[in-house]
């Protein structure tokens, strides 16, 4: 290749080769999944008879969850029924053909089907196994079930999040599910790695539990030497300022100026010298201990000119700003645009994974599967022929593709 050609888009692949049988539900198994299989693995995502529930959640383009659209993306669908002992006899012949193993049943019900850690390990002795779970396999967190919000309620994130005054408030993104998902991601890369290097690693562990508690470092740490809860932090970081949002006449500003000499360039945009002789402001330290009141200061400037004027002036002065802008006009603006932020899967724009390998994106490798897609074509593989085939289909452990998703199209997404 010479120097001026650019790489293909799928050069980042260093998974291929590697087979992962992905028994995880919802969010955070599937999310940590499908980034594998950007990365080249043959990831076959395993769904019961009715489907993951996340084919079920709106909104639906071509009567597929988009959703499902994108923590399918890459994968091979196959479905078993694991309430049969022929679908869990069909799963053991997956697993002794796989590298990895992901499930994110309750703690328990995998051993008690009989595909467990100890029975993936009996057909396959160089098997990675990874549970995830709500709350870990412990005597206490094997009996708690647990979603992504639940868990930002138990750990103290609602209670974080919002303005003082507001109710419990869940961070709006599935941030413990997706950030689940990346330590998964991160997880078999690394024992993949491991291996590699001669020192296998036989079980991986996540709890979203860990996941919210690893977002929260600082403030964990803090609350476990004091005693004490954060503060809600509204738009901004109680560590820091100005670093929130503040209005100017005409629309929200999020302004960072987390150091001193931020402060100051603050002060010269707004051409207000009173703000850096008032000893409440006088520091990093005090503008923390006095946020409402520079809070107040600030809007009662800002309010005088509209957003843009006040942009170019703080751009100027070197201080880090933005418009509050909505989620419909972020995806279509020239940063997005720029940094190529959607890849087309399956005719329908999807978040492309956070890398640039060689200046490109990571390519989507295939459209989600449509609900057991590839059953057939994967019974093959595991060795059974047409009438093993046909006679699992006949008892309903395994089920093979459906014409759609028992979904309504939604005209309303693009």
């Amino acid at each position: 290749m010479s120097n001026n050609a650019k790489p293909p888009e799928s050069a980042l692949q260093p998974l291929a080769g590697v087979r992962i049988a992905d028994f995880s539900s919802n969010m955070a198994g599937p999310y940590g999944a499908m980034i594998l299989a950007q990365l080249g693995a043959d990831v076959i995502k395993v769904e019961p008879p009715q489907g993951d529930d996340s084919r079920a959640w709106p909104p639906f383009v071509d009567t597929m969850s988009l959703t499902h659209r994108h923590m399918g993306a890459g994968k091979r669908g196959m479905v078993i029924d694991l309430k049969k002992p022929e679908g869990i006899a069909v799963a053991t012949a997956l697993m002794a053909r796989s590298d990895v193993v992901i499930q994110s049943m309750r703690p328990g019900v995998a051993d008690r089907l009989g595909m467990g850690q100890a029975a993936a390990r009996a057909v396959n002795p160089d098997v990675l196994y990874y549970d995830v779970s709500a709350f870990g396999s412990g005597e206490t967190g094997r009996v708690m079930p647990g979603y992504d919000p639940l868990v930002q309620a138990f750990t103290g994130i609602m209670l974080m999040t919002g303005h003082e005054g507001s109710p419990p408030t869940r961070c709006a993104p599935s941030l413990i599910d997706l950030g689940s998902g990346q330590w998964i991601a991160m997880g078999v890369l690394a024992a993949v790695l491991a291996r590699h290097q001669g020192r296998p690693v036989g079980s991986l562990e996540t709890a979203l539990v860990d996941t919210a508690f690893s977002v929260i470092p600082y403030q964990a740490a803090a609350a476990k030497l004091s005693g004490q809860r954060p503060p809600k932090a509204g738009s901004g970081n109680p560590i820091a300022a100005p670093y929130q949002c503040y209005r100017a006449r005409d629309a929200d500003l999020l302004i960072a100026a987390p150091s001193q000499r931020l402060w100051e360039g603050v002060v010269r945009a707004l051409q207000a010298p009173g703000l850096a002789q008032d000893e409440r402001f006088a520091s990093v330290s005090a503008r923390s201990q006095n946020l409402k009141a520079l809070e107040q200061a600030l809007n009662q400037i800002l309010g005088q000119h509209d957003a843009d004027t006040w942009i170019a002036r703080l751009t100027k002065a070197g201080v880090p700003v933005t418009r509050v802008s909505g989620l419909e006009e972020a995806v279509i603006s020239d940063i997005a645009q720029e940094r190529g932020t959607f890849i087309a899967s399956g005719g329908v724009p999807l978040v492309r994974l956070p890398w640039l390998a060689d200046g490109q994106p990571i390519k989507w490798q295939r459209p989600a599967p449509k609900l057991g897609e590839h059953s057939l074509e994967i019974l093959a593989e595991l060795g059974y022929d047409d009438a093993q085939a046909a006679a699992l289909l006949g008892c309903g452990a395994v089920v093979a593709a459906q014409s759609a998703d028992p979904a309504v199209l939604d005209s309303s997404v693009p």
